[in-house]
């Protein structure tokens, strides 16, 4: 297995996970740094968009747009980048996608000094990006088992996503900054800045070769991707539980940019705090999970946790003191980071190599998911309100997975 310094033994045994595979795994630590910077981009550039949206339109609904144009690409590229990931070396992919994003905050950047931003320019750069983070994410997902032993596996994820989560108070607290000293142009040459390290670190990635060498057409490829999940109740359950909560609450995200400026009156900068709390609570829940490899009963954790998960996120909607609303956000954010870490586990355990890059893609579409959500709760926040807006999702999700919780057996006893 590549990137293994040294073989297991009893004392690396007796350390924690996390200082096993951070000390063990070399092209590991490799892909956690690439898998940081980018998505430190990630969030800067979200919250320069989402900022920069709402100052040119004032509305949520053109918010809410922007995670519509940022997850519509995961709806078309995810699957059909699955199918490719299996077929060619997947360092490649994160390369290629790396270096568009840097070249689209690049274009955001010149088109904010040149003074000429207009709404259809952060559509369709919200477009491009997710494009480039859908192919990033499939391929980055399919690396990690091929990385480490299985035995380290939730860990590592756990670890990842603790990674990724971190990025969520340094991401959005040096964009709030960035925004609030001269303008948005500066968060996004930020962000391209920190794609072009990634960029390097990918570069020192070993290969990775294709999966299988079989070379069949575009649609035979979905179609046994589709047809493996179809066939495994645990596949589609998971696949069904990381679904809910992405179309029902995880838009909340793209409507932070409200409550800082409209309903708590925090500015840009408070926009950096929300964000802060949101990204502690999350590394702490990520974590957490990476400590618990031994754990049992983790579909029974998942189910519970997403049903406690809707009712937190319902609090923090109505909340109005500053303080309370940060405290909802590292509370949601946490458990839901743990409930994603341990699905995204069970999906890697229970596929083979052969279709992980065609099922990850699909796993990694569920991520887009959220556009479907993000449109109609930017509406109902236009007419109605924002907070009504949020509950109204969260309940509902909370509400479907307690009713999966009981019809489904196998996702209780995984």
């Amino acid at each position: 297995m590549f990137g293994s310094s040294r073989p297991g033994g009893k004392a690396g045994a007796a350390r924690p996970p996390i200082a096993v595979i951070l000390t063990r795994y070399r092209a590991y630590r490799l892909l956690w740094a690439t898998t940081v910077l980018t998505q430190a981009a990630q969030w800067m550039m979200q919250i320069a968009l989402g900022w920069l949206m709402l100052d040119v339109t004032n509305s949520a609904g053109w918010v809410g747009l922007i995670g519509v144009a940022s997850g519509v690409p995961f709806l078309l590229v995810s699957i059909p980048s699955g199918v490719l990931i299996d077929r060619f070396d997947r360092r490649l992919t994160l390369l290629a996608s790396q270096a568009g994003g840097a070249a689209v905050g690049v274009g955001l950047a010149l088109v904010v000094v040149w003074g000429v931003v207009a709404p259809w320019h952060l559509l369709a750069a919200a477009f491009l990006n997710g494009a480039m983070l859908a192919a990033n994410s499939a391929a980055r997902q399919t690396l990690v088992p091929a990385l480490v032993e299985r035995a380290h596996l939730q860990s590592a994820i756990a670890l990842m996503s603790a990674g990724q989560n971190a990025t969520r108070i340094v991401g959005p607290s040096l964009a709030g900054v960035l925004i609030a000293a001269g303008g948005a142009g500066g968060a996004f040459l930020a962000q391209a800045g920190c794609l072009l390290l990634a960029l390097a670190s990918t570069a020192l990635l070993p290969p990775a070769p294709a999966a299988t060498s079989e070379v069949l057409a575009l649609r035979r490829n979905l179609i046994d991707g589709l047809a493996y999940i179809a066939r495994s109740a645990v596949l589609s359950g998971l696949m069904l539980l990381a679904i809910i909560p992405t179309v029902l609450v995880f838009p909340y995200v793209q409507f932070l940019p409200v409550y800082a400026r409209d309903i708590l009156a925090v500015g840009a900068d408070g926009l950096g705090l929300l964000y802060t709390g949101s990204g502690v609570g999350a590394v702490i829940g990520s974590l957490a999970v990476a400590s618990l490899a031994s754990l049992r009963r983790r579909g029974l954790f998942m189910l519970v946790g997403l049903v406690v998960y809707g009712a937190l996120v319902t609090s923090f909607a109505y909340s109005t003191w500053v303080p309370l609303s940060v405290g909802l956000l590292a509370l949601t954010s946490g458990l839901g980071s743990a409930c994603m870490a341990m699905n995204n586990t069970l999906l890697l355990m229970h596929v083979t190599e052969e279709v992980r890059g065609r099922v990850m893609g699909v796993y990694t579409l569920t991520w887009g998911l959220s556009s479907l959500g993000a449109l109609p709760m930017g509406f109902l926040g236009d007419h109605v309100s924002v907070p009504l807006a949020i509950a109204a999702g969260a309940l509902t999700s909370s509400l479907l997975t307690a009713a999966l919780a009981v019809r489904s057996r196998t996702l209780r006893a995984l």
